[in-house]
C-alpha cells in the first residue's frame, strides 16, 4: 500500500509540474519612418505612405493680377516620427528676369494655417515662419493645409515690362 501511496504522489507531483509549465515566444518588427512633404493640387488625406508619391502635384502659379489669387494649392505632410515634426516657410520677391538691367520686384502675401510671410523687394518678413509644428505622435499623421497668396496692387500695377519669377519653400524638420 505504501507503494501504492508513493506512486500516486509521485504521479501527482510530475503532473502538477507539467501543468505549472511556461513558454512564451516575442512578437516583433520594425516600422519604417515616414517623413513625406509635398504641394498637392488638392486636400490629401490618404495614411497609405505609397499614396503621397502618386497624388497630383501642384506646379506653379501664373499670376495675371494683383489682389488675392485663385487657385488650389496645399502643404501636404505625412510623418510617423515619434517626437514629431515641424514645417517652416519662407518666400522670396517675384524678380524680373532681365539680368542686364535694374532689379523689379513684385510683392505678394503667401499664408499657410495662420501664418503669413510678407516679401519686400529683397527681404521678407518675417524670413521665415513656422507652419506646421507637430510634437509626440502616437500614429501616422497627415495634415494637409491650404495654400493662400495675394499679389501686392502696389508693385503689381507699377511693374516694367518683363518675366518675374519668386519662390515659396518649405522645409520639413524633424524632431
Amino acid at each position: 500500500m505504501k507503494r501504492t501511496i508513493v506512486a500516486i504522489l509521485v504521479l501527482a507531483l510530475t503532473s502538477l509540474a507539467a501543468l505549472n509549465a511556461v513558454d512564451s515566444f516575442d512578437v516583433d518588427t520594425e516600422v519604417e519612418g515616414v517623413k513625406k512633404m509635398k504641394i498637392t493640387a488638392a486636400h490629401y488625406t490618404s495614411t497609405d505612405p505609397d499614396a503621397i508619391e502618386t497624388a497630383a502635384a501642384f506646379g506653379s502659379l501664373t499670376v495675371q493680377s494683383a489682389e488675392e489669387q485663385d487657385f488650389s494649392a496645399w502643404l501636404s505632410i505625412m510623418s510617423n516620427n515619434r517626437a514629431g515634426y515641424k514645417v517652416s516657410m519662407s518666400a522670396t520677391a517675384m524678380k524680373g528676369t532681365t539680368t542686364e538691367q535694374a532689379n523689379a520686384y513684385i510683392n505678394y502675401t503667401v499664408a499657410v494655417n495662420g501664418e503669413s510671410i510678407i516679401t519686400n523687394n529683397t527681404t521678407s518678413s518675417p524670413t521665415s515662419v513656422v507652419v506646421i509644428s507637430v510634437t509626440d505622435l502616437t500614429q501616422l499623421s497627415v495634415e494637409s493645409k491650404p495654400i493662400g497668396l495675394t499679389v501686392d496692387s502696389a508693385t503689381f500695377n507699377s511693374a516694367v515690362a518683363g518675366s518675374y519669377s519668386g519662390t515659396v519653400t518649405f522645409t520639413f524638420s524633424a524632431k
